[in-house]
């Protein structure tokens, strides 16, 4: 008799059955990861409404890169000069909303559309919806004639209207 509520009082800590708070124990954490990490990809993220003025910015284009634990160090590359050099060294897509960076050629992002997609659906004249990424808030029509050394990243072409 003695034994038997020795194993049962072994069985439970802090009033919970001991296979149900290893379980617990082992979900949660994971809980929390996948919360931080859908979290983190998509704060600053946004949908804009934008018409396309004009593409200054080459087909091909990204930074140097001393490498790091899964990458190799490279130079910079950029398979055109964009015609406004104060745009930066890898142009801008102008639109009525602002200018918009577009993703470097390399590396292939992991989310979002490669730089040569995005490069060929925009065409001038045409509206689209972009889902860009913009640590500086929302992109409005009142930033239209402001240049910004850092501007939105255009991550995604998410609908495109008749032109």
């Amino acid at each position: 008799m003695r034994q038997s509520s020795q194993a049962v009082e072994n069985e439970v800590i802090l009033g919970i059955p001991r296979k149900r708070m290893v379980l617990w124990l082992t979900i949660a954490p994971m809980i929390l990861m996948l919360c931080w990490v859908s979290w983190s990809v998509s704060k600053n993220r946004y949908v804009v409404t934008a018409e396309m003025v004009e593409m200054d910015a080459p087909s091909e284009c990204w930074a140097a890169s001393d490498g790091g634990i899964f990458s190799d160090a490279r130079d910079a590359f950029r398979s055109r000069q964009p015609l406004r050099p104060y745009l930066g060294f890898c142009g801008v897509a102008r639109t009525t909303m602002g200018d918009f960076a577009l993703p470097p050629s390399k590396p292939q992002p992991w989310l979002g559309q490669k730089r040569s997609d995005i490069y060929t659906r925009l065409n001038p004249g045409c509206k689209y919806d972009l889902i860009v990424i913009s640590p500086n808030g929302r992109p409005t029509e009142r930033n239209r004639g402001r240049g910004s050394p850092n501007p939105p990243l255009i991550r995604r072409i998410l609908f495109t209207y008749p032109c």
